[in-house]
């Protein structure tokens, strides 16, 4: 369970939170390396077109650069001059060696040990990974870890509001099952890089304790269907009625508790074509 006291910390330097110990440290280190596999065996090279409620299809693909972020490590700071002697070190890398962000959290993971007994240790200014914020970033990661599941949906995230800047982006979210945070989100936005223009790539991960502001007055779409293309294979999976009526009824009880504005965006009859087909099926 995701905890507030973990939330508190999420937006935090690993320098300057209260270290969680050893055996705290190493789990979250475990579950750093549980989200490594999980990309490499059912991410990596792996691009999802998704069709929405509203027509709209995107290109969508969780990037091996943009791994480590999401994970909540922090490559450009453990890059910097600051880290310097540190990456000698622990990492036997000098300062002219150039590594990705990938390369850093294979890194991290080969001495996983080594880094959480001097992460704990007081003596060590320089520390490498906020564990209450990767505790909470790898939570968010494996509740999406299978987008062959109709079980999330979109916010076409304007950015109204003004406590946050999500603005052009669109937040997918899925019911997270926790008491604190009872939403997670994941903010995907299209690259500018000439390469892979326009594809979609994780931005940010989000366990926002406000979780309504994100939905209000902001538009709403569901997935109906997604092509997954692995390599020269691909994989077409249609959203069944039932999966549809049930993200239809999530975003409703939203609205419902709160009373905010319902702005789903679907085409014409297709809700009055989802009521219709429950119907039938209740009384067949």
């Amino acid at each position: 369970m995701v905890s507030s006291r973990e939330l508190r910390y999420v937006n935090s330097w690993a320098s300057k939170i209260p270290m969680p110990g050893v055996e705290y440290s190493s789990e979250v280190m475990n579950s750093i390396r549980e989200c490594y596999e999980i990309y490499n065996k059912k991410y990596k090279d792996k691009q999802y077109s998704i069709i929405f409620s509203n027509g709209e299809e995107i290109d969508f693909e969780i990037m091996t650069k943009n791994l480590c972020h999401m994970l909540g490590i922090d490559y450009d700071n453990i890059k910097g001059d600051y880290f310097d002697i540190y990456r000698q070190e622990v990492f036997g890398i000098n300062s002219d060696i150039n590594f990705s962000s990938y390369d850093l959290l294979e890194m991290i993971l080969e001495k996983a040990d080594k880094i959480v007994e001097m992460d704990n240790d007081s003596s060590v200014s320089a520390k490498v990974v906020n564990y209450y914020k990767s505790c909470v970033k790898c939570a968010i990661f494996k509740k999406f870890s299978n987008f062959e599941n109709f079980d999330f949906a979109a916010i076409n995230y304007f950015g109204d509001n003004e406590k946050y800047d999500y603005s052009k982006q669109k937040m997918l979210f899925i019911p997270s099952n926790e008491l604190v945070t009872p939403y997670f989100l994941m903010g995907i936005k299209q690259s500018d890089e000439e390469a892979i223009k326009g594809i979609y790539y994780v931005n940010s991960l989000v366990a926002p304790q406000n979780y309504i502001n994100f939905f209000d007055n902001q538009e709403v779409i569901i997935p109906t269907q997604i092509l997954i293309s692995d390599n020269n294979n691909l994989k077409k999976i249609n959203a069944t009625a039932d999966e549809k009526l049930r993200l239809l009824s999530l975003y409703k009880n939203i609205i419902n508790q709160f009373s905010l504005p319902n702005k789903m965006n679907i085409s014409g009859d297709y809700e009055v074509m989802l009521n219709e087909f429950t119907k039938v099926k209740k009384y067949k």
